[in-house]
């Protein structure tokens, strides 16, 4: 994949203009786009939830390498890329807004603060003056969704599917986490749609013929 060479360089400069930013003294209220307490506090325990499971198991050299070796590049960056393509993905198969001043749009915030290591978002008192480096990480979604192009198949999970030839063990868990999300933020409405429905099922079920890789939901 030759444009991912030019990929990273655009997403490596982003990510220090960002960085450079994080005390400009400029602050925005999220609170006013109709974000609850409640509905926060999940896709907080959500989102920490998969950046947990990202340090414990996705930045080991053997999912490193695999990724690595699909891709063709081996850029440090590929294996968070790659979840964080799944993440977009998902809010495709929803039909949900990513950007960040819908009730949506502020767990990928969350998200990217706790996957990029700064402008993280620790109460939902804080979405009261959320900082511009905050406000600035849906600036990388763009990159993400061009490198999900690159990937192709956009209504599957990536990283699924090298974890069902590499690491068995660890796909069912990493779905399941997604799944949470994915719920979570179906749920922001108070309901869940068909549509979603059918998404979350992708999640669960894969929608193939094999019962031995679906994920066992009961308690989300």
């Amino acid at each position: 994949m030759e444009s991912l060479d030019n990929l990273y360089v655009q997403y490596y400069n982003l990510i220090e203009i960002i960085q450079e930013n994080t005390d400009n003294g400029f602050a925005t209220d999220l609170l006013q786009y109709g974000i609850t307490k409640e509905y926060y506090e999940k896709v907080a325990k959500a989102t920490g939830l998969l950046q947990n499971f990202y340090d414990k198991y996705l930045t080991n050299d053997d999912i490193r390498s695999a990724v690595c070796e699909r891709l063709n590049d081996n850029s440090t960056e590929n294996v968070k890329f790659c979840m964080l393509v799944d993440v977009l993905r998902c809010y495709d198969g929803l039909g949900h807004p990513t950007s960040f001043t819908t009730p949506e749009g502020i767990a990928f915030m969350v998200l990217l603060s706790k996957v990029f290591g700064f402008g993280e978002v620790a109460s939902y008192e804080q979405l009261e003056a959320i900082n511009s480096a905050t406000l600035s990480l849906i600036d990388i979604i763009p990159y993400i969704s061009e490198f999900s192009d690159e990937l192709g198949q956009k209504y599957s999970l990536y990283m699924s599917a090298i974890f069902e030839t590499e690491s068995s063990d660890i796909d069912r868990p990493y779905r399941r986490l997604l799944y949470n999300l994915c719920k979570k933020i179906a749920e922001v409405d108070g309901k869940i749609s068909l549509s979603e429905e059918e998404w979350l099922n992708e999640i669960a079920l894969l929608n193939d013929d094999d019962p031995d890789n679906d994920i066992d939901i009961s308690g989300i």
